[in-house]
């Protein structure tokens, strides 16, 4: 069955092809024929190719033979002809005479080629010398041929003493006769002497050229480096000839190598010392010519010295090997001649130079010693070192009393006192010393290097650093018989001089500035500098708090010291009168001021009212207790009230700006008011507990006293008080078990207590402030802002109304209050929690105060 399936597919698939391909079936055959006609072609080929390659191998295979047996009978001819060299070698080294002959014939020939080049000497020489004369670039050729000529000399000594080598160690040290020495020394001396002359005149060459490297430098500097290699090479021939000598020649004989070196070392010294001693006359001629001072021409006769250093350093020393130093040399002939002469133009008294003198030599010592160091050529002269640093102390004591003088006669004027555009009051102070300092500082810039100069600058910055101090020094000693506009141009003028004193180092590239503390004396004028502008700053400061306590000085004595008083018992509304004044002062002070400033003098103001009542309050003005503690705690609170809606209300801005920035800050340093108060009212101290224990945390270890101050003036009898007295000691046990550390709001605890009663009479005026007081109303300024604006915008024109009217009312609700037995504690409550209501109340009732006449 499959043999049948494959069939039929054979016969499927004949009919298929004979089909498709039908056409083309009967060009296969001629196909057939093309292939068998090339197929028979490349066999015929393939046959007489390889046919043709069977010769030649055979042939080479035949040369190869023949070339073989060629070479073996070659072979053995030459082992003949050795075999007979051999024997024939043998034979005539038996005969001595034959020996001698050869020996003979060598040494006629070299005493001919001798003769022939000792006859020859004399006119070489000439030659060479002739070229050397000639032409000066053909020095190393020159050498080269004097070095040959000087080792046929050497060499012909030596046979000429002791023999060739060879005779010496085959006849047992042979040496010349002295009567063959002295024949032979005498008919080749003129020879001799001829190349000895030849190389001294080749070295006397070599170091002149070298002794005038400066003019080869740039005309020749070729010529230059070869007379340094033919230096070279003569150090090392000496180095050779001391090698090859035996121990008891090197013990013996002079050792030769540096000696050349030294001697050019020294026609050095003696050129430089030349050229330094012709430069520094002729200049010093040609500067008397022109009218010079004698400090002018030393030193530009000396400049003409670290010119040259400069040149041999980037010009000449690169021809030299490094052992030898030649800008130090150079340096060290300088010294030698120049600096005695420029030593004496400060070494006898240097008081008597003047500034410009004072600057031009500190500059050229500076200069010359920073160009031993960039030349590479030694450490820097330490006499000069010690010269700079009293000249620019000398400068610095000079250039400080002159501007301390002139700052003197600025400080000494009445300076007029100008409006700026934004109402700021200030002066031409600032610009005027500001003027100097930028004189005195541009001086230094300009002719001092820039290393020198900061010692300069940080001396301009010290004298306006002491200006600073002493205007500081007297508005605090005098600040009451100043005028409080001429307080406020310090502020503004201080503020000022803190802003313009960064310009003051414009000058200086920030590169410069970045360079930190590597440079001497940069740190330090940073610093100083950085201590001028917080100098000011604190000035500003310093007269804020100095304006605010003029401004207090006419409420402090005449006025707030009657808190307490009877007259104050009575109603009279010294808070009100307070207000008035401060407001008729704000003002003013607000156009005069930035606003910056401005918010700390209302701050300082307000603490200082403050202060100043609880001072008045506990100064023992009130010898007998109130005739109504109902009525006197009312009071208490008016004036709370007055004081909270002027400062806590009207310049609340001024009291964030100022830094009390916590939500009721302000308004909660007046709590010391209401717990007064509310102690005042009480029926016993058990209603008043938490108000005791706060007066206690605000007055630390004089709480106690200011506390029983306060209820003796209730009219409480000896076991009221001591009741009250066992509370308070109690409270003050807690409060000692429950911290470590009281942290008081006010920090009062410094006022002093006398007969239970804190301080003693009430402050009649204003205090400068101190800086080691511990004072809580005396906050510390925060510290001015970057970028703190000047600008103040003015107040509101002074009002003719009362801000606050008498409490009368309120008196009598309290009145009410008590006759229908509410409690002294209760009623403290009640006050607290109707404050806006007595508000209200107080602005609607009252009569005005007299206003305080204004100091001006």
């Amino acid at each position: 069955m499959d043999e049948a399936c494959v069939k039929q597919a054979k016969a499927d698939a004949i009919k298929l092809i004979e089909r498709r391909f039908s056409e083309n079936l009967d060009e296969l055959s001629l196909f057939e024929q093309q292939y068998q006609r090339k197929l028979s072609l490349v066999d015929s080929q393939l046959t007489s190719m390889i046919a043709g390659q069977f010769d030649n191998i055979n042939k080479a295979m035949g040369t190869i033979e023949r070339t073989s047996a060629r070479i073996a009978a070659l072979k053995n001819d030459f082992n003949s002809m050795s075999e007979s060299c051999d024997r024939t070698h043998g034979q005539l080294g038996s005969f001595e005479h034959i020996r001698a002959i050869n020996i003979a014939n060598r040494n006629i020939n070299t005493t001919i080629s001798r003769i022939d080049n000792f006859t020859r000497i004399p006119q070489k020489v000439k030659r060479l010398m002739s070229a050397l004369e000639q032409n000066p670039n053909s020095l190393m050729v020159v050498y080269k041929e004097t070095q040959s000529l000087e080792d046929w000399r050497d060499e012909l000594i030596e046979e000429v003493k002791g023999g060739s080598s060879r005779r010496r160690s085959s006849r047992s040290g042979y040496a010349h006769s002295p009567e063959v020495y002295n024949k032979i020394v005498t008919v080749l001396g003129d020879h001799f002497d001829i190349v000895l002359q030849l190389s001294h005149l080749t070295r006397e060459a070599t170091i002149a050229n070298i002794s005038n490297c400066f003019e080869l430098a740039v005309d020749s500097p070729a010529l230059l480096v070869r007379s340094v290699e033919v230096m070279m090479l003569i150090e090392e021939s000496y180095k050779k000839k001391f090698e090859k000598m035996t121990q008891l020649e090197k013990e013996n004989l002079p050792n030769l190598m540096g000696n050349f070196e030294a001697e050019v070392v020294a026609g050095l010294r003696t050129s430089f010392d030349a050229r330094i001693r012709n430069q520094f006359s002729n200049y010093m001629f040609n500067a008397a010519d022109e009218g010079k001072t004698g400090i002018e021409a030393t030193l530009g006769a000396a400049t003409r010295g670290i010119v040259d250093m400069t040149l041999l350093k980037n010009d000449v020393a690169v021809c030299f090997p490094p052992k030898i130093e030649i800008v130090k040399i150079y340096r060290q002939q300088l010294e030698e001649y120049m600096l005695p002469q420029v030593a004496a133009l400060y070494s006898q008294n240097i008081q008597s130079l003047d500034i410009a003198d004072l600057l031009r030599m500190a500059t050229w010592l500076f200069n010359y010693n920073k160009a031993v160091t960039e030349n590479e050529a030694g450490e820097k002269a330490k006499e000069f070192e010690e010269a700079i640093s009293n000249l620019m102390d000398e400068y610095v004591k000079q250039v400080g009393q002159q501007t301390k003088n002139w700052f003197s006669n600025i400080e000494s004027r009445n300076s007029e006192i100008q409006v700026e555009s934004d109402g700021c009051l200030v002066t031409r102070d600032p610009e005027d010393m500001l003027n100097i300092i930028n004189m005195q500082v541009s001086v230094a810039r300009e002719q001092l290097p820039a290393e020198l100069s900061y010692a300069a600058i940080t001396s301009c910055i010290r004298e306006l650093r002491g200006a600073q101090e002493r205007l500081k020094d007297d508005i605090s000693a005098n600040w009451k018989e100043i005028e409080i506009e001429r307080v406020c141009t310090v502020v503004n003028d201080s503020y000022r001089l803190q802003d313009k004193c960064d310009m003051l180092l414009d000058a200086i590239p920030d590169e410069e500035m970045d360079q930190g503390r590597e440079v001497e004396g940069l740190e330090t004028m940073k610093e100083e500098m950085d201590s001028l502008c917080v100098g000011y700053v604190e000035l500003a400061v310093d007269a804020t708090k100095l304006a605010a306590c003029s401004v207090m000085e006419d409420l402090n004595g005449p006025i707030i010291s009657k808190v307490f008083s009877p007259a104050w018992e009575d109603g009279e509304e010294i808070m009100t009168v307070t207000v008035r004044t401060l407001k008729d002062w704000f003002t003013d002070l607000q156009k005069w001021l930035p606003e910056y400033f401005f918010s700390k003098l209302v701050r300082e103001c307000y603490n200082q009212v403050l202060k100043n009542y609880i001072e008045a309050a506990m100064g023992g003005k009130k010898a007998k207790a109130f005739n109504s503690p109902a009525r006197a705690s009312q009071q208490v609170i008016n004036d709370r009230f007055s004081l909270e809606e002027f400062f806590v209300k009207e310049y609340e801005g001024s009291l964030i700006a100022s830094g009390m920035r916590e939500v009721n800050e302000a308004s909660k340093r007046l709590d010391v008011l209401t717990w007064i108060s509310k102690i005042l009212m009480a029926k016993s101290a058990m209603d008043v507990e938490e108000d005791i224990t706060n007066m206690l945390k605000l007055f630390g270890v004089q709480g106690k006293d200011v506390i029983m101050h306060i209820v003796t003036l209730r009219k409480v009898d000896k076991s009221q008080k001591a009741d009250w007295l066992m509370i308070v000691e109690q409270n003050a046990e807690e409060i000692g078990k429950g911290c470590e550390h009281v942290q008081d709001l006010f920090d009062l605890a410094q006022f002093k207590v006398k007969g239970g009663a804190v301080g003693g009479k009430g402050t009649t005026g204003g205090s400068a402030p101190n800086s080691n007081s511990s004072n809580p109303f005396d906050d510390d300024f925060d510290a001015a802002p970057e970028g703190m604006s000047e600008g103040a915008e003015g107040g509101s024109e002074r009002s003719g109304s009362a801000m606050f009217g008498s409490m009368s009312g309120m008196a009598s609700e309290m009145a009410m209050g008590m006759a229908s037995g509410m409690s002294s504690y209760d009623m403290g409550n009640t006050l607290s929690k109707n404050m806006d209501k007595w508000k209200k109340g107080a602005q609607m009732v009252g009569k005005m105060a007299a206003r305080t006449p204004k100091k001006k």
